[in-house]
């Protein structure tokens, strides 16, 4: 099992990666992220679809009609879809159902507690310039275990108004691992994924 930090990267650097993918390549990963999803966090990403139903509309809805082109209903003049508005309406759907399946696949083989490990891998850098990691960290967990207890229903301003209950999420553990050889491996096999597509771009 990978370090949590090293899953944090390399879902970044995939998220990164698949913007400039060609429409059907595109298609093929974000197929496979969707199948990966529905196998592993069906609840996740069925959840995190249907809290960006509106965004996945108003971002078709935007490109279609909003980019010049092709008319593909003449009738309507400026007011229709255009043929090169529903490509890259179409193109950017994918990058966002990729992002989001691909997201609940981490999210449900990490764990909250694993992620929050895995942040706080990430910003050591920034302990160089004073930051508390572990704070940060633990104030990160306390909010992510308080969002995931709390009733989906909640109000947001219910959440910052009030915060009594928050010993009701139970003790916080931060778990802190060394990076294994596999780790390293990946990053390595991660760095030159970087280099041989900055390589390719013209």
């Amino acid at each position: 099992m990978l370090h949590p930090t090293v899953r944090l990267i390399a879902w970044g650097v995939a998220v990164a990666l698949v913007q400039g993918f060609p429409f059907l390549g595109l298609s093929l990963v974000c197929a496979v992220a969707v199948a990966a999803g529905a196998w592993f966090a069906p609840q996740r990403l069925g959840a995190l679809l249907w809290r960006t139903r509106w965004l996945i509309t108003s971002l078709v809805l935007i490109f279609a009609l909003a980019t010049p082109g092709v008319y593909l209903l003449p009738a309507l003049g400026g007011y229709g879809p255009t043929v090169e508005g529903l490509q890259l309406g179409a193109a950017h759907l994918l990058r966002l159902i990729f992002v989001l399946a691909t997201l609940a696949v981490l999210l449900q083989t990490t764990g909250v507690e694993g992620l929050v490990a895995g942040l706080h891998g990430l910003i050591l850098p920034l302990a160089w310039l004073g930051l508390d990691r572990g704070r940060v960290a633990v104030r990160l967990m306390l909010v992510m275990q308080y969002a995931e207890h709390s009733g989906p229903g909640r109000h947001w301003r219910e959440w910052l108004g009030s915060c009594d209950d928050l010993h009701a999420v139970g003790p916080i553990h931060l778990r802190q691992t060394r990076l294994a050889l596999i780790d390293y491996a990946v990053l390595v096999g991660l760095t030159l994924c970087i280099l041989a597509f900055l390589g390719a771009m013209p």
